[in-house]
């Protein structure tokens, strides 16, 4: 295990939990992301990542193509994102918006839906990938094979483990909580 500093040695979170990194502490390439975002939530985020920056680094080098190359389409993308947040009650997540996305149509009154039985505003098949990420991320084991066969029917085996995979990694939000990162305002 490599040297760590004290927690005191850092401001820590809104609960305590997990110490921020001091802006001035941070790693070149992690400060650059920090000084590139006016989102406080999501500066705040870096500075806790900033902790375990080798691992953060990795993290990003597969969320970063899998949320933005991929073969969902950033309409789909950003629903499965959304849905999952709605899941973990991230601020942080639930109050970003990919502009890609909204200009793919994506809507405020669609993003109300989500959490909804029913969500008259999706497409077929943004309904099935909302119903298996809502699943998967409360529990996996309510997936049915309805469920499966739904996401049979409109993705490929490929688009299908993109959407499983993007469910994982945006559960990052559940840490996100602990650590007590919470989004000033829905910067658009």
């Amino acid at each position: 295990m490599g040297a760590s500093r004290r927690p005191s040695e850092y401001r820590l979170g809104m609960n305590d939990f997990v110490p921020m990194v001091p802006t001035d502490e941070l790693p070149a390439d992690l400060r650059a992301d920090f000084d590139a975002t006016d989102r406080p939530g999501l500066r705040d985020f870096i500075r806790v990542m900033a902790n375990a920056p080798d691992h953060f680094r990795r993290y990003n080098e597969v969320y970063a193509p899998l949320r933005y190359d991929n073969h969902l389409g950033p309409r789909l993308t950003e629903i499965i994102r959304l849905t999952v947040a709605e899941t973990t009650r991230c601020q942080l997540c639930l109050s970003g918006r990919n502009a890609d996305a909204i200009a793919a149509g994506l809507t405020e009154e669609m993003i109300a839906e989500l959490g909804a039985d029913a969500r008259p505003h999706l497409e077929p098949d943004e309904d099935a990938a909302v119903t298996f990420a809502l699943k998967f991320s409360t529990d996996h084991t309510a997936i049915t094979d309805v469920d499966k066969k739904a996401l049979q029917t409109y993705f490929t085996p490929e688009q299908i483990i993109e959407i499983g995979l993007l469910c994982v990694m945006c559960m990052v939000g559940r840490f996100s909580m602990l650590a007590g990162i919470e989004a000033a305002s829905c910067a658009v």
